[in-house]
């Protein structure tokens, strides 16, 4: 390509907002999604850890107690969990996050007024409440979907678990602790399982 071809080619890609082209890699990342499908499967077997570690968030809930995987409440169970944690503890955090970046503590009137200025710590409360809330409906779908067609299916719910776990138990720590590698690996395993779900029960397995 000639120098004017070039230059021309950085102009329009420019004038599209694109200062790095190379960027556009990133999207060879959709196919993990899938990649990693056979690997939830894999980890939410029946019996597995994963349905040891699902169970006792199931035990968490007061007044579920010794509810199974397979009792049918246990998918309401996780949900009232995973939503307690997106949009009342994150969102509490993330209010303080921003509180802790101005002087003058949380602006309750004008709440996001100020998110453009946050750097750090209070930036990232606020983007990893953010990260699961834009992750629990395609959570609130599979979840529901499961609910009607197939609450006893052990691993379908082990499936949800898998998702709460690895979206609270490391996914959330690790953007606040600015680990990139494990929130990485936490996000594409976790939505890959919603996926699985889906997929079962479309496949009736």
């Amino acid at each position: 390509m000639s120098d004017d071809k070039k230059r021309q080619a950085r102009k329009v890609a420019a004038q599209n907002g694109i200062v790095n082209p190379s960027g556009a890699a990133l999207i060879a990342a959709a196919p993990i999604y899938l990649a990693l499908i056979p690997l939830t499967s894999y980890l939410t077997k029946p019996n597995s850890i994963i349905q040891s570690l699902t169970h006792a968030l199931i035990k968490l809930i007061p007044g579920v107690g010794v509810t199974s995987v397979t009792s049918g409440r246990a998918i309401p169970a996780l949900s009232a969990l995973y939503l307690f944690w997106t949009f009342g503890a994150s969102g509490a955090a993330s209010a303080a996050g921003q509180a802790m970046a101005r002087e003058e503590g949380f602006d309750n009137d004008h709440p996001r007024k100020h998110i453009n200025a946050l750097e750090g710590l209070p930036l990232r409360l606020r983007s990893a409440h953010y990260a699961l809330m834009e992750n629990f409906p395609a959570f609130a779908l599979a979840a529901a979907l499961a609910q009607v067609i197939a609450p006893n299916d052990a691993q379908v719910v082990n499936l949800l678990g898998f998702h709460v776990i690895a979206k609270l138990l490391v996914h959330y720590p690790a953007y606040l602790g600015n680990v990139a590698l494990p929130r990485t690996v936490a996000h594409l395993s976790a939505t890959a399982a919603l996926v699985n779900v889906c997929w079962t029960l479309a496949a009736g397995n």
